[in-house]
């Protein structure tokens, strides 16, 4: 009877401790900066702020994505780290992006008038917790103005 109980509590156990964590929720970029600029690729560098409103901790191993501006694309996003995600909390992501200016001049009017810029961030993240490794889709989808002066502030 205690061995049926044991096992019945640690099956239990492992299906609800195993269960898919819940999506990152998208807050937006913050600190744009443009860290080199020319005709070709460009340099920029951003901090994408998300929402973990899983009650426990995980580590993000790897980010692969696309970013689309007003549903062209954009630039790409590969990070390899080991990067701890607190449990219920924002945390900020650092992101370094290189990209054309042939891309950045079709929008070029909505950024001059710090107009709303469609962003789209799509493709997959790898997260681990304890011995469990899993890879999730990123979808995430956000309108959000684009300060070309502050982000060219500190160019060198």
């Amino acid at each position: 009877m205690i061995k049926n109980l044991f096992l019945f509590f640690s099956i239990s156990f492992l299906l609800f401790s195993c269960a898919d964590p819940k999506n990152f929720e998208f807050k937006g970029l913050q600190d744009i900066k443009i860290e080199k600029i020319s005709m070709g690729k460009n340099n920029i560098r951003a901090k994408i702020k998300y929402y973990n409103p899983n009650n426990f901790s995980m580590v993000l191993k790897q980010i692969d994505c696309d970013i689309l501006m007003n549903n062209q694309p954009f630039t790409k996003v590969h990070l390899d780290t080991n990067f701890v995600i607190p449990a219920n909390a924002q945390f900020m992501v650092p992101a370094q992006m290189e990209f054309e200016m042939s891309v950045l001049v079709k929008n070029s009017m909505d950024i001059l008038f710090n107009k709303p810029i469609k962003l789209n961030i799509k493709g997959n993240a790898t997260l681990s917790k304890g011995f469990f490794t899993k890879t999730v889709p990123i979808a995430f989808e956000t309108t959000q103005k684009l300060n070309l002066g502050e982000a060219m502030k500190n160019l060198k």
